[in-house]
C-alpha cells in the first residue's frame, strides 16, 4: 500500500502553485504595488478590505443575486431540456432558439437588461438568466438523449402517471446531468452576476471592481476579485461536491 503526506497526483498541482506564485513574486518587483501586487501585498490587502464589516453586506447581495440567478436558470433549463428531450415538435421549435442565445454576446444582455429595467436588481437577474440557462437546457437535453428507453417502456405498461414518470423514472437518471449542469451553471452565474453589478446596479463585487478600475488600482480589483473567486471554490468544493457525492454514495458502495 502506497503512503505519503500527499498523493502522487496532487504533486504536480502543488509544484505548479508554488512556481507560480514565484514567478507572480518576482514579476511584482519590477512593478509599483498599485498595478501589480505580489502575492503578500495583496494577502494583507485582503485582511484589511474583511476587516471592514461592511464587506461581507458587500458579499452577501452578490452571493443572493447569484443563488437567486442560478436557481431560476436550473428550474426553467432543466424544464426546457427535459420537454425538448421527451416532445419532438418542442425540441424542433426550441434548438434554432437555444443556439441563437447560446452564441449571443454576453456582454450585449447586460447593456440590454441595464436599458429595459434601468440600475434596479432585476438587470443583473436577468443577465444571469438568458445566459446561463441556455447551457443548463443543452445539457439536460443531452442527458434525455442517454435515456434508458426501457425504464421508459416499463413505467409506461404498469401505468405510472406523468408526475410519477418524472419523479422515478427521468429524474433519477438525469442526475448526473443535473449536477454537471449545476457546476457549469455556477461557474458562469457568478461571473455574470460581477459583470451585471458592474452595469446595473450600485452595489455588490461587480461595482467594487469597476470603482477600483475607474480609479486604475489594480492591487484592490485583484482583492476584490481574487478573494471572490477563492470563496465561490471554497462552495463548488464544500456545498456541490459534496452533495452530488452524497447523492452518488452508492456507486462507490457497488465499487467496492
Amino acid at each position: 500500500m502506497k503512503s505519503g503526506f500527499l498523493k502522487p497526483g496532487l504533486l504536480p498541482g502543488v509544484l505548479t502553485i508554488v512556481v507560480s506564485l514565484i514567478v507572480w513574486h518576482v514579476a511584482s518587483l519590477f512593478f509599483l504595488p498599485v498595478f501589480l501586487p505580489g502575492p503578500l501585498y495583496l494577502v494583507d490587502l485582503i485582511i484589511e478590505v474583511y476587516s471592514d464589516p461592511a464587506s461581507y453586506s458587500v458579499i452577501w447581495k452578490t452571493l443572493t443575486r447569484i443563488f437567486k440567478g442560478l436557481v431560476l436558470c436550473m428550474l426553467i433549463g432543466t424544464s426546457i431540456g427535459l420537454l425538448m428531450g421527451v416532445k419532438k415538435n418542442f425540441e424542433s421549435f426550441m434548438d434554432s432558439w437555444i443556439m441563437v442565445l447560446l452564441t449571443f454576446p454576453a456582454i450585449c444582455w447586460a447593456f440590454l437588461s441595464v436599458l429595459w429595467f434601468g440600475l434596479s436588481e432585476i438587470a443583473p437577474l436577468l443577465t444571469i438568466v438568458l445566459i446561463v440557462f441556455p447551457f443548463v437546457s443543452m445539457n439536460i437535453w443531452e442527458g434525455t438523449k442517454a435515456l434508458e428507453k426501457e425504464l421508459v417502456d416499463m413505467a409506461t405498461v404498469y401505468r405510472a402517471n406523468r408526475w410519477m414518470m418524472l419523479r422515478k423514472v427521468l429524474i433519477p437518471q438525469l442526475m448526473p446531468y443535473i449536477f454537471s449542469a449545476m457546476r457549469i451553471a455556477l461557474s458562469l452565474s457568478w461571473k455574470i452576476a460581477l459583470v451585471g453589478e458592474a452595469f446595473g446596479v450600485s452595489s455588490g463585487v461587480g461595482q467594487k471592481l469597476i470603482y477600483w478600475f475607474e480609479d486604475t488600482r489594480v492591487d484592490m480589483m485583484l482583492t476584490w476579485g481574487l478573494s471572490f473567486m477563492i470563496l465561490m471554490v471554497v462552495i463548488e468544493f464544500v456545498v456541490f461536491r459534496l452533495w452530488e457525492r452524497h447523492t452518488f454514495a452508492w456507486r462507490h458502495q457497488i465499487a467496492n
